[in-house]
């Protein structure tokens, strides 16, 4: 399902000095295999991760999901950042429904399913709600 052959990230600081993020990495998880990253801050679980997303390209190896090359983010693969990342002008449900309108897809296609997202949330009843009118215990998660 997901495979990371030789896979190293090197960021460039804005003085422009080098950062090894991740060394040389290869991993293989299989379908329906549960998998888990653990180690101290800054040691690069984040950076492989994003890497797998396609948000960031390696700066050598190579990585497949589903037997594609990750070469740029997949339409159909979620990521749920560490701080919750909503925009503050947009209702619940607009904010579900944000990266269905990226792709340039019609939303109300989309909000029986958006719906049924923010239920399982725990936040039906709140959808036209504004992320600022929820209490900071409830985090959206999709």
């Amino acid at each position: 399902m997901i495979r990371l052959e030789g896979v190293e990230k090197t960021y460039r600081t804005r003085r422009g000095d080098l950062v090894h993020a991740l060394a040389e990495t290869s991993l293989a998880v299989g379908a329906n295999e549960f998998v888990t990253l653990v180690g101290p801050s800054g040691c690069g679980k984040s950076t492989l991760l994003k890497l797998v997303a396609g948000l960031v390209p390696p700066t050598l190896g190579r990585i497949h999901v589903r037997d594609q090359p990750v070469e740029e983010p997949f339409p159909d693969v979620g990521f749920v950042f560490q701080q919750p990342v909503l925009l503050p002008w947009r209702t619940v449900m607009d904010n579900v429904l944000f990266s269905i309108e990226m792709l340039g897809l019609r939303t109300d296609s989309y909000r029986d399913r958006a719906l049924s997202l923010i239920e399982l949330a725990g936040l039906a009843g709140f959808e036209r709600k504004f992320p600022w009118e929820l209490s900071g215990g409830i985090t959206l998660r999709f």
